[in-house]
């Protein structure tokens, strides 16, 4: 086997706990393979509301006759009004209703279908359907096929917290509203879901309303705007919060951000943000080419959460009805990491080892995410789901004809992105094999480690283009920050033979 440079092979595995103790703290979104001996993470289908197999029914009724002109009258300063609501037979008393979006309420000014938000506690405090006690209807502005935004949350939730989404039927007062993506609300709910609690805070990158200074789109990227918190609070909205001195957090993170050197940046930028989630954000925004995201627009219309158990920040996905713009196949691999604006492209990818992670974790999305045959089969079930409903649609934005030309543009985009994406001469590579993965405790294989117990993490690791080095990472608990650890190939370390790989 060839000893030339070919590939640093980052190897993550993470030493777990009992599950009999500790199952019942994972997050939602989190579990344990059958087996015990892996950790997997967002590879469940969507239950209950969000169950993709079906669309389902809301009905709303008004007692206000002049319901709509109360919700364009209340549209600005977000005051529900009261609502029933049926879903499924069930009643839902007195839901708080709402017209929600920005682009999508005001470029379409003469047209009834506009975006809801509603809330099942508006009125009655712990409402809710199935957990969840905010429902959104986005009338798929800029999108006639109406799938755009589920798919593409859909594909990236094995590799990065998204949010879940269905289909609806709405019907308003007994007259039929047509069809609705519902996608999830980033509020506590979501956070319970990919997180250890929600006790930390969730901030918005978004200017607050009647904030003042330069554009959000310049300054919310998690920029270094200085010590005082104040100028932080002109460019980042906070949705929730359960800790003191919530903004001295994200102040911390940008001003290390800014300043770390690149030789430091795994060790101590670690400790204020969580980057391998970071690095999957923003490879999830580049191969899905979402134009209405951090990479793009410029760090509007992305949230940020602070997770008190480990003290680190994780960007995450919001608002993807702009992703799959096939206007924007030119982005390069590295979209904007020449760009200083932009600090987490432009200081994680100047570090070697963490541009490799980048670049392996593009590979993977690509590999599992973009495989024509496997997308279509997705796209098709939607399609089938929804052709119905939409083509009886005689609210919707798009004539039937806008619905039935654009879907095959979604498949084309795969195809032609991923084309694009292996077009690049660091991302065309085969990867090495791991095989054989397993770890021992005192001489016991997969026996659950106890306080000082010695452990050894063993595997096959090959490759017909050489291997220069392969690297542990490993995290006290579930979400940890990963310490590196040199794996050895040298017959005195567990590891059998002197290089037999």
């Amino acid at each position: 086997m060839s000893k030339k440079i070919k590939f640093q092979l980052f190897f993550f595995t993470s030493v777990l706990i009992s599950s009999i103790t500790f199952a019942q703290n994972f997050p939602r979104e989190v579990h344990l393979s059958t087996d015990g001996k892996m950790l997997l993470t967002g590879d469940l289908a969507n239950t209950s509301f969000y169950n993709q197999s079906i669309v389902r029914d809301i009905y709303l009724d008004f007692a206000q006759t002049n319901y709509w002109a109360l919700l364009t009258q209340n549209y600005s300063s977000k005051t529900d009004i009261a609502a029933t609501m049926t879903i499924d037979g069930v009643v839902y008393d007195s839901v708080g209703v709402r017209f929600k979006g920005n682009s999508s309420y005001a470029n379409i000014p003469n047209s009834r279908k506009k975006s809801f938000n509603i809330t099942l506690d508006a009125f009655h405090e712990g409402a809710d359907i199935n957990g969840y006690n905010i429902i959104n209807l986005n009338n798929c502005y800029d999108d006639p096929t109406f799938m755009r935004e589920v798919f593409y949350q859909h594909q990236i939730k094995m590799h990065t917290p998204s949010m879940k989404g269905n289909f609806i039927h709405l019907f308003i007062n007994g007259a039929d509203w047509g069809l609705y993506p519902s996608i999830q609300q980033l509020n506590k709910d979501y956070l319970q879901e990919w997180f250890q609690s929600d006790d930390g805070t969730n901030w918005r990158a978004q200017r607050p309303p009647n904030s003042t200074g330069s554009s959000a789109l310049v300054q919310s990227a998690l920029n270094n705007l200085g010590s005082d918190s104040v100028e932080y609070q002109k460019y980042y909205t906070i949705k929730a919060n359960e800790v003191a001195n919530p903004w001295s957090n994200l102040v911390n993170t940008c001003q290390v951000l800014d300043t770390v050197s690149a030789a430091n940046m795994e060790n101590l930028l670690g400790n204020y943000l969580d980057i391998d989630r970071a690095l999957w954000f923003l490879v999830s925004e580049n191969a899905f080419t979402d134009g209405d995201g951090y990479i793009n627009k410029g760090k509007n219309d992305y949230y940020n959460y602070y997770e008190p158990e480990t003290g680190r920040i994780t960007p995450l996905e919001y608002d993807g009805n702009d992703a799959m713009d096939t206007t924007l196949n030119t982005w390069s691999t590295t979209h904007r990491s020449t760009n200083i604006s932009y600090p987490l492209l432009y200081k994680l990818l100047a570090v070697p080892s963490l541009r490799q992670r980048y670049l392996a974790h593009m590979r993977t999305l690509v590999k599992d995410e973009m495989d024509s045959i496997e997308t279509s089969l997705v796209l098709d079930e939607y399609y089938a789901l929804i052709e119905n409903t939409v083509m009886n649609d005689t609210v919707k934005l798009y004539s039937d004809s806008d619905f039935v030309r654009e879907f095959p543009v979604l498949k084309t985009f795969i195809s032609r992105r991923k084309a694009k994406l292996l077009g690049n001469a660091e991302v065309n590579k085969i990867g090495p094999t791991i095989l054989n993965v397993k770890y021992e405790s005192d001489g016991t294989p997969w026996k659950q480690p106890e306080a000082n117990d010695s452990v050894w993490v063993s595997a096959q690791v090959v490759s017909a283009s050489g291997i220069n080095h392969v690297t542990l990472y490993t995290a006290t608990g579930i979400m940890g920050k990963f310490s590196k650890t040199v794996m050895y190939d040298d017959g005195l370390h567990n590891d059998n033979a002197v290089g037999d790989s």
